[in-house]
C-alpha cells in the first residue's frame, strides 16, 4: 500500500492529532485535550489531616468554595460491607465483618481493600459491569431470538481480564480488533465477539440483504461510539448530529472501519466430531420434517402420536459443537460503505472511506482508502491512544459511577453537548492521567478512590441544613 495511503492514520496515532482543531472557547469540553491539574494543597493543618489520597484533595477544594466540610468517617461495619458490595457484588459473611472491626492494626483498611481487590469475585462483579456496558446477551433478540450456545466465552474472556487487570487499552483493542491482531489466539478470537453480542435481525427468506446488513454495520457503530467514546453518534446515521459536532459524514466514516467484518464461528471440535454432529443432525431434522408434513393427514389419537413424537425428535437434536462466535475480515465481502440519505440504503449519497471523528483530528485529516488494510487494528489504536481525550475520562468516569452510585458526569454513556458537565472536571482529568500513567490498569484507579477519606465519608452529615442547602443533590460528596 502506497505511505500516502498511511500517513492520515499514523496521525491518528500521534499525539498531535489531538491537537485543539479549535479554541478551546469554541469546543465542548470532552472533545479538548486532558488537562494536566496540580493537586490542590490544602493550606489549614486540618485539612491538610483530612487528605490521604489526591481524590481528596480536588474533593475538598471544591467543598470550601461553597462553605462545605466533609462527613465524617463511616463505622467499621458500614465500610467492610460498603467495600464488599463494591468490589465483590457480595456481602462479607458476619465473621469477616467481626475480624475487621475488631482488627486494631493501622493497616486494617488498606488489607481488606487488597484482599477484596484479590479475590476472584472482583473479576465478576467488575467484569459485570463491563457486560452491561457492551449489551452482552446470550441470544439475538428480535422475532428468531436466536441462541450464542458459545456466548459464555466471552464473558469469562472479561471477568479473567479484570481479575487479572489486563491493561486496558489492550482489553479494547482485543475486543475491538483481536481477529486482526492475533488470529490464531484464542483469547483475541473470543475478545472480537465483542461485535456478535448485540441484537442482530434475521428475517427468513429476506431478500434485502442490504438492509440487513446495514441493521449490522448500524449495532456494530453505535456501539463503538457509546461503549468506548462516550458519544451518542447513532444520532448521525440519518442527519447530522443536532447537538454534538458530528455530521452525517463522520457516522459512515467511522462505519467504513467495520466494512469488511464478517460474522466468523471458529467450531472447536475435530473435523471428525463435526462430521458426526452434521450426520446425526441431518438424520434427526429429516425425520422432523416427516413428521411435519404428516401432521394435515392425521388427527386424533394418530396425530397425538405424531405430535409427541414429533416432540422427542426436536429434543433429541444434537447439542450445539463447542464454538467461538468471533468476526473476521472478509475483503470479498467488504460492504462499500456510502452517506445514506436518512440511513436508507436504497438511497445511497457519496462514497466514504474510514476516518475518526472530525471533531478529533486536525482540520482537513483525509479519509483512508476503503481497502486499507487491518481497518479495525487502526481504529482501536486511535481509541487507545494515550492523548484521545475521551477514552480515558469515558474509563475514569465509570469507575467513579460504580463506587460512588453516581458519576462525575453524570450521563456516563454521553459525553456530548446534551449529556451532563462534570462536577469537578480537574479531578476526573488527573484520574484519567492517573490511569494512562498506570499503564491503563484499573486496580491503582480503585486503590486511589477506595483509601481516599472521601470514599471513606459516612452517608449522613452533622450539619445537614448546610449541606442540604447548598448542596441538595449531594454533587460535592
Amino acid at each position: 500500500m502506497p505511505a500516502l495511503l498511511l500517513s492520515p492514520l499514523l496521525l491518528l496515532s500521534a499525539a498531535p492529532a489531538f491537537a485543539d482543531k479549535l479554541r478551546d472557547g469554541e469546543r465542548h469540553w470532552s472533545f479538548r485535550k486532558r488537562s494536566r491539574p496540580e493537586v490542590p494543597r490544602a493550606t489549614d493543618p486540618a485539612d491538610r489531616g483530612w487528605v490521604r489520597t489526591s481524590v481528596d484533595a480536588f474533593v475538598l477544594q471544591r467543598l470550601r468554595q461553597d462553605g462545605l466540610r466533609p462527613a465524617p468517617e463511616a463505622d467499621r461495619a458500614t465500610l467492610v460491607r460498603r467495600l464488599s458490595f463494591d468490589l465483590t457484588g457480595l456481602p462479607p459473611a458476619p465473621a469477616e465483618v467481626a475480624a475487621f472491626v475488631n482488627d486494631p492494626s493501622p493497616d486494617a483498611y488498606e488489607r481488606l481493600v487488597e484482599r477484596l481487590l484479590a479475590s476472584p469475585h472482583y473479576g465478576e462483579q467488575w467484569g459485570r459491569h463491563w457486560l452491561d456496558v457492551v449489551r452482552y446477551a446470550e441470544t439475538e433478540g428480535f422475532e428468531y431470538d436466536r441462541q450464542h450456545p458459545g456466548a459464555w466465552r466471552y464473558r469469562d474472556y472479561v471477568f479473567r481480564s479484570f481479575a487479572q487487570d489486563r491493561p486496558f487499552d489492550r482489553f479494547v483493542q482485543e475486543q475491538l480488533a483481536g481477529d486482526e491482531l492475533a488470529p490464531e489466539d484464542r483469547d483475541c478470537q473470543v475478545a472480537a465477539g465483542f461485535h456478535r453480542i448485540g441484537p442482530v435481525r434475521r428475517n427468513a427468506g429476506n431478500s434485502e440483504v442490504a438492509f440487513s446488513r446495514n441493521e449490522v454495520l448500524t449495532e456494530m457503530t453505535d456501539a463503538v461510539g457509546a461503549v468506548f467514546l462516550g458519544l451518542t453518534v447513532g444520532c448521525a446515521r440519518c442527519h447530522d448530529h443536532k447537538f454534538d459536532d458530528f455530521p452525517q459524514a463522520d457516522y459512515y466514516r467511522l462505519q467504513a472501519f467495520l466494512a469488511a467484518a464478517q460474522e466468523h464461528d471458529v467450531v472447536l471440535a475435530t473435523a471428525e466430531a463435526q462430521a458426526e454432529w452434521k450426520a446425526r443432525t441431518n438424520q434427526v431434522k429429516e425425520e422432523i420434517k416427516k413428521l411435519k408434513e404428516s401432521l394435515p393427514g392425521l388427527d386424533g389419537e394418530g396425530r397425538k402420536r405424531a405430535e409427541q413424537r414429533l416432540r422427542e425428535m426436536e429434543h433429541s437434536l444434537p447439542p450445539p459443537l463447542p464454538t467461538i462466535h468471533s468476526v473476521r475480515d472478509v475483503e470479498a465481502e467488504r460492504t462499500a460503505v456510502h452517506v445514506l440519505r436518512r440511513g436508507d440504503p436504497d438511497r445511497k449519497g457519496n462514497p466514504v472511506g474510514p476516518r475518526a471523528p472530525g471533531a478529533l483530528l486536525p482540520q482537513g485529516t483525509p479519509e483512508l482508502a476503503p481497502d486499507t488494510r487491518n481497518p479495525r487494528t487502526l481504529l482501536a489504536r486511535w481509541i487507545t491512544d494515550p492523548e484521545n481525550p475521551l477514552t480515558a475520562r469515558v474509563l475514569a468516569n465509570r469507575v467513579w459511577q460504580y463506587h460512588f452510585g453516581r458519576g462525575l458526569v453524570e450521563t456516563a454513556n454521553d459525553f456530548g453537548v446534551n449529556g451532563s458537565r462534570p462536577s469537578h472536571p480537574e479531578l476526573l482529568d488527573y484520574l484519567a492521567n492517573e490511569l494512562v500513567a498506570n499503564g491503563w490498569q484499573l486496580k491503582p484507579l480503585h486503590r486511589m478512590i477506595l483509601l481516599s477519606r472521601t470514599y471513606r465519608q459516612a452517608s449522613q452529615n452533622p450539619d445537614p441544613a448546610a449541606a442540604i442547602g447548598k448542596d441538595p443533590a449531594n454533587r460535592l460528596l
